[in-house]
C-alpha cells in the first residue's frame, strides 16, 4: 500500500516527467482524481454561493432610488437567477464526474488541457476583478473561499502532471 501511494504521488508530481508507459498512464489517471476532487469542491461551494445570492437579492431589493417597477423586475430576475446558478453548479459537478470517468478510461491529454485552460481563465477573471472592481476582495475574505482557491490551484498542478502523462502515454501507445 505504501509503495502504491508513492507511485501515485510521483505520478501526480508536475515537476517529474513520467518514466514509462505505466507511470504515464498513472499520471494521466491522476487527472481523473483531480476532476473528482473538483466536482466535490463545486458541490461544497454551493451553500456559500446560495448565501451570496441571497445577500445580493437583499441588497438589490433594498436599494434606494429605484422605481417600484424596477425593483419588482430585479426581484424577479434574482428569484430566477439563484436556482439557475445552483443548477448550473450541480450540472458542472456532474460534468466533472463524467469527465473523470472518461479520463480514467482513456488517459488522454485533452481533458487536462481543457481544465488547465478553464483554470487559467478563472484566475484571470479573479485578477481582472481585483483590478477593475475590487469587489472580489470581499469574496476572498472568507477562509472557506481561500481554501477552495488553494484546492483549485493544487488541482491545477495535478492537471499539469496529467497533461504531461497523457501526452507521453499517447505517444507511447502510438509507438507500440
Amino acid at each position: 500500500m505504501k509503495h502504491e501511494l508513492k507511485l501515485w504521488l510521483r505520478a501526480a508530481n508536475p515537476f517529474a516527467p513520467p518514466r514509462g508507459m505505466a507511470e504515464a498512464q498513472r499520471s494521466a489517471r491522476a487527472g481523473a482524481v483531480a476532476l473528482a476532487v473538483s466536482a466535490v469542491q463545486s458541490v461544497a461551494s454551493l451553500p456559500m454561493m446560495s448565501d451570496k445570492l441571497a445577500q445580493s437579492m437583499t441588497e438589490v431589493t433594498q436599494a434606494p432610488g429605484g422605481s417600484a417597477a424596477d425593483q419588482a423586475m430585479m426581484e424577479g430576475v434574482m428569484t430566477v437567477l439563484a436556482p439557475t446558478m445552483i443548477a448550473m453548479m450541480a450540472a458542472f459537478s456532474i460534468l466533472y464526474l463524467v469527465l473523470a470517468v472518461v479520463q480514467w478510461r482513456k488517459a488522454t491529454w485533452l481533458i487536462p488541457a481543457i481544465m488547465l485552460a478553464l483554470l487559467g481563465y478563472s484566475l484571470l477573471s479573479l485578477v481582472g476583478g481585483f483590478l477593475t472592481m475590487g469587489s472580489v476582495m470581499s469574496e476572498l475574505q472568507s477562509p472557506f473561499s481561500i481554501v477552495l482557491w488553494l484546492v483549485q490551484l493544487a488541482m491545477g498542478l495535478v492537471y499539469v502532471a496529467a497533461f504531461r502523462g497523457g501526452r507521453m502515454f499517447d505517444q507511447l501507445k502510438r509507438s507500440v
